[in-house]
């Protein structure tokens, strides 16, 4: 599934070419200045959108009314930073570009909309968010107009009739780029009442996507040019076929004991098989769910790309040339070995993880690449966010009659993080070590661009894990490849759990008129 672009092309390029390639300041200006002005007879969509239609926020005035919001404050996944500091902000001018433009919005959207913005941080791991905040949300607590939490916790508590449905507020524009529309679509149970939003503003969706992280200078090593991925990538061969040729040509046994240890070389490496494989089974789009005539989920799994899906993967995830579990099973260690050169690819890396300092410092040239089709039947590439990425809610002790309040606040907010934040972000927070690459960009734009399968990141932990980990991962972890006989334990208990919530989601739809 497609989503509309969060840039404009020539912005992003632009602004990526400047980050990545390691270039001399005249070089970078040079860039953002093609990006300020594009060539003659090339529209840029931001510009245009602002030069032609009058802003409808305009003369808008809450009379300095506060707009609170619980925003999340923990890891947003390991190994990536809680992403609040581009949704709440600094409090000052921290002279780092990214949350200083983050600044500049909250202050322009409290100007423009005559309003202030409030926080309460809050610090839950993955497993806690669902209980805490159904006991905020079920006191009646009307405190706060936004809530943003993980999609792993909250989706499955969204048929209690715990939010208000989007749909209803008046200010929202889910066809411009800042809203990523078909995500929303598809992780909803009924695609006409929408209780999660993913949007520019939610940027933890953004630095939660999944990306493969390759070692340039050991493809060089082995292969040759390493421009050759890329290409290949560009040309929809970058397929789990060609990934696993690839990995078992690098493995090396360094210290010659004829065993598999931690000292080794290997072509891919993971700190354990839950959690690296999610956006494996997402790239892989064996199709897990398809929708009713009424626009309700049906659960699809069983089928032979599925079968396929677990063959192709078991044969990499359980090969010699992949170490899983072998390095401690700390996600750091597997990034350790990785920039020590001892792996040509390391998974399990989201675009966030691009700000760490492991990947900034290392001397090694890396690649960034979209997780690989599962074969050449599949039209185009499947990007993975991470379960746990944090979306936004609209509590139901909001009042109905504040809805036009909520609505025009979160649509201003998420209209200019596209504006402001996400061209800052780009530039400052993705600045690694490469040497010059052009065609970084291309490959941050196929990952950004193809979000999909969000139904089963949103509901696979309310179907009790029927659509990742119960299945898919429970046979690969043991080395099986019998997805017909975990599929067929687990698939009627599924569907029952999945008729529950259907049923939740009718009965809330005829008690709220939608």
């Amino acid at each position: 599934m497609k989503t509309k672009r969060i840039l404009s092309l020539a912005l992003v390029i632009a602004l990526l070419l400047s980050a990545l390639s390691g270039c001399a300041a005249d070089q970078k200006e040079e860039a953002q200045n093609h990006a300020a002005q594009p060539d003659a007879g090339e529209a840029d969509p931001a510009a245009a959108e602002e030069t032609e239609e009058p802003d409808p926020f305009e003369g808008i005035d809450f009379d300095g009314r506060t707009f609170m919001i619980h925003t999340s404050a923990n890891s947003a996944t390991v190994g990536v930073q809680s992403s609040n500091y581009l949704i709440q902000g600094p409090d000052e001018v921290t002279g780092d570009v990214a949350p200083d433009a983050a600044l500049q919005r909250n202050n322009d959207v409290m100007q423009r909309l005559n309003i202030e913005l409030g926080y309460e941080q809050v610090n839950y791991s993955y497993d806690q968010v669902a209980s805490n905040i159904r006991k905020l949300l079920q006191s009646g607590d009307a405190t706060y107009q936004l809530i943003i939490n993980d999609i792993y916790g909250l989706a499955p508590i969204t048929p209690d009739g715990l939010f208000h449905n989007a749909y209803d507020g008046e200010h929202f524009d889910f066809a411009k780029p800042w809203w990523y529309e078909d995500f929303m679509e598809d992780i909803s149970i009924k695609t006409s009442m929408r209780f999660m939003l993913a949007g520019d503003y939610f940027i933890d969706l953004m630095r939660c996507t999944h990306c493969i992280i390759m070692n340039k200078n050991l493809y060089t090593d082995l292969y040759g040019d390493p421009d050759d991925v890329y290409a290949c990538v560009l040309e929809h061969g970058w397929t789990f076929d060609k990934y696993r040729e690839l990995i078992e040509g690098a493995y090396k046994d360094l210290n010659g004991n004829g065993v598999k240890d931690k000292n080794d070389q290997y072509g891919h490496i993971a700190f354990q098989f839950w959690g690296p494989m999610i956006p494996w089974l997402i790239s892989g789009d064996p199709g897990f769910i398809g929708r009713d005539e009424n626009g309700y989920p049906v659960l699809t799994l069983n089928n032979d790309r599925s079968y396929i899906l677990t063959e192709k993967l078991n044969a990499i995830l359980n090969n010699d040339a992949t170490a899983i579990n072998i390095l401690g099973g700390a996600e750091q260690t597997s990034i350790d070995t990785f920039t020590e050169g001892r792996s040509l690819f390391i998974g399990y890396q989201r675009l966030g993880s691009l700000e760490s300092d492991s990947l900034r410092s290392t001397e090694t040239d890396i690649a960034i690449l979209p997780y690989p089709m599962l074969d050449d039947l599949q039209k185009d590439y499947v990007t993975s966010t991470h379960d746990t990425a944090e979306l936004g809610f609209i509590p139901i002790a909001t009042p109905y009659e504040d809805l036009s309040f909520v609505s025009a606040v979160i649509e201003v907010l998420c209209r200019e993080t596209y504006k402001q934040v996400l061209p800052a972000y780009y530039e400052s927070s993705l600045k690694i070590k490469y040497t010059r690459d052009n065609t970084a960009a291309q490959m941050i734009d196929i990952i950004h661009d193809h979000y999909g399968n969000g139904f089963a990141l949103a509901w696979s932990n309310g179907l009790s894990g029927y659509l990742l980990n119960a299945t898919f991962c429970a046979c690969i972890e043991n080395n099986s490849t019998d997805f017909a006989s975990k599929n067929k334990s687990l698939e009627k208990v599924a569907n029952k759990q999945l008729e529950k919530i259907i049923d939740k989601i009718v009965k809330l739809e005829e008690e709220r008129g939608n």
